[in-house]
């Protein structure tokens, strides 16, 4: 055999031990998956028969617990059981019972309609009868109308008008005099109620009761200043003149032991401020430098001064609308409310005074239950005209309202500014609350300080007015010029002239003077009533009957 013999014998000997080989492994991977699935066999019958023992333990587990459960409810149960019986019985009882009663209803409403239909046929002859009567009354109707006409020679329509106008009259009386009573009974309950919410109000105010006082002079601190100053006199005064707006004048000879005075005169308050101011500035400086005062130098102090106090106008009307909680205000309105601050009335400071009334009304409102932002800013505004009087004519509400309006205030805040002086007549609940805080602010104690000229002239008009009048003796003016006592005689006036003639005062004096709050006009008419008796000759007799007996 040659080699390629030998070869193909070798790869026939690899292609049949390889098929030998795969027959072989086929047949162990049988024998093993057979012995597998024998042991699966085996594992799964042991599985079931530990799944039936258990399922078997199980049961009679649960058939113990069940009998244990049942030994313990069976009691309850029975109890159950017997109750349920007990309310069947009770049951079927009421049943019965209603049975019966419905039996009984159902008779008695066969009666009650046979009862109604007796009282329909009752009825129908009453209504015949009444239609029979009402016809005979409709006649005799005619009848007395007709005889009553040939007797009054009146017609129908004229006697029921004479009835109604009478049933009217006496109706309309009957609602007078209901009225009436209930006028009196409202007056006594609010002017109670009104006493009390005023109390609480200004109990409630916390702010300081007293103010400051406005100064609208100066006085040079020592003589070597006013040297400095009035060596150029003439032309510092017109200079400050002309910037001002004010007369400035300077007092030539002072009293012993006291300044000089300067005395600053106009009608606006903040210019009379800033004078004051540019004067207070010029004495500090002179002071330092010692140095003449000139008009240059004076115009240059002026600007700075301008420019302070404007800065300081704006800061107050600020810090006033914040306090009152109007940032939202227009800034025109807030810097006149600031200029109020150098404006007085009867020594009252208006910046706080506006402040005050904004605060009362507000108080006031809260009260009564009225809108208190309204009464809160109408308060505020009421007197911001007076920071205005002095550029137009009118009344400082009505000014101060036209101001606001062109600002787009509420109508409603606008309307109780112009009215809180009656300028319109009030007629809703803010302006009633205005005027009133504004009268609180003004009367409380301190507040306003009559000088002694005005206090001097407001007794002297109040004295002439009541000797004006027939039988007046004499007149006091009592509690600072509030209340007016008027002595008469009482041979020429009797108890009725005199109170004509209180009335007649108190009128005249509203009529013709001017004064902030009321003025109470007290008439006294003195009486004097004597007797004499002769008691000696009754004593005499009485003698004479002791001795008788």
């Amino acid at each position: 055999m040659n080699l390629s013999q030998i070869g193909i014998y070798i790869v026939i000997g690899l292609a049949t031990g390889a098929g030998l080989f795969f027959v072989v492994q086929k047949l162990v991977e049988k024998s093993i998956t057979n012995e597998a699935k024998e042991e699966a066999k085996e594992i799964n019958k042991e599985a079931l028969d530990a799944y039936q023992a258990d399922e078997a333990d199980r049961a009679e587990r649960i058939q113990e617990i069940e009998l244990e459960l049942w030994s313990k409810v069976e009691e309850d149960h029975l109890s159950i059981e017997e109750h349920c019986t007990e309310l069947e019985e009770k049951i079927q009882s009421k049943k019965k019972g209603y049975e019966e009663s419905d039996k009984l209803n159902r008779q008695a409403l066969m009666n009650t309609e046979n009862d109604l239909r007796l009282l329909s046929m009752n009825l129908t002859d009453v209504q015949n009868q009444f239609q029979t009567v009402k016809k005979d009354l409709e006649d005799k109707k005619v009848i007395y109308t007709t005889d009553l006409q040939a007797k009054t020679s009146l017609s129908s329509e004229d006697v029921i008008g004479m009835i109604k106008d009478r049933f009217i009259a006496e109706y309309q009386l009957d609602s007078e005099k209901y009225i009436e009573q209930v006028d009196i009974e409202l007056k006594d309950f609010a002017e109670a109620k009104a006493k009390r919410v005023l109390s609480l109000c200004i109990e409630r105010f916390s702010k300081e009761m007293s103010t400051e006082r406005h100064i609208s002079s100066t006085f040079f601190p020592n003589e070597k200043i006013r040297a400095l100053f009035c060596q150029n006199l003439a032309e510092n005064i017109k200079a400050l003149q002309e910037i001002t707006g004010c007369d400035v004048f300077i007092e030539a000879q002072p009293e012993p032991e006291r300044l000089f005075n300067v005395q600053v005169v106009g009608y606006d308050p903040v210019r009379r401020e800033l004078t004051r101011r540019i004067f207070d500035k010029i004495f500090r400086d002179t002071e330092k430098s010692n140095k003449p005062t000139d008009p240059v130098y004076i115009k240059r102090v002026a600007e700075i001064i301008k420019t302070e106090l404007v800065r300081q106008i704006k800061k107050d009307g600020d810090l006033l609308s914040k306090e009152l909680g109007f940032q939202d205000m227009h800034p025109e309105i807030k810097q006149v409310m600031g200029s109020l601050r150098y404006r007085y009335s009867y020594t009252q400071n208006q910046y706080f005074h506006c402040g005050e009334v904004g605060w009362f009304a507000s108080l006031l409102a809260a009260e009564l239950k009225v809108d208190i932002k309204k009464a809160k800013r109408s308060g505020l505004l009421h007197d911001l005209g007076k920071a205005l009087d002095h550029q137009f004519d009118g009344s400082h509400a009505v000014i101060g309202a036209d101001f606001i309006q062109a600002r787009n205030e509420d109508p409603d805040i606008v309307h109780a500014v112009r009215a809180h002086h009656f300028d319109v007549q009030p007629d809703a609940e803010i302006d009633f609350l205005v005027i009133a805080a504004d009268a609180i602010s003004g009367g409380r104690p301190g507040a306003r300080r009559s000088t002694m000229e005005t206090y001097n002239q407001k007794v002297t008009g109040l004295q002439e007015i009541g000797r004006r009048f027939k039988g007046v003796t004499d007149i006091f003016v009592l509690n600072g010029g509030r209340e007016c006592r008027v002595l008469v005689n009482s041979r020429i006036l009797d108890d009725t002239q005199a109170m004509e003639v209180s009335a007649q005062i108190a009128k005249t004096i509203e009529d013709e003077m001017q004064y902030p709050g009321q003025i109470k006009v007290v008439v006294v008419r003195e009486t004097i009533v004597s007797e004499s008796r002769n008691v000696e000759k009754r004593d005499h007799r009485d003698n004479r009957d002791q001795r008788r007996n």
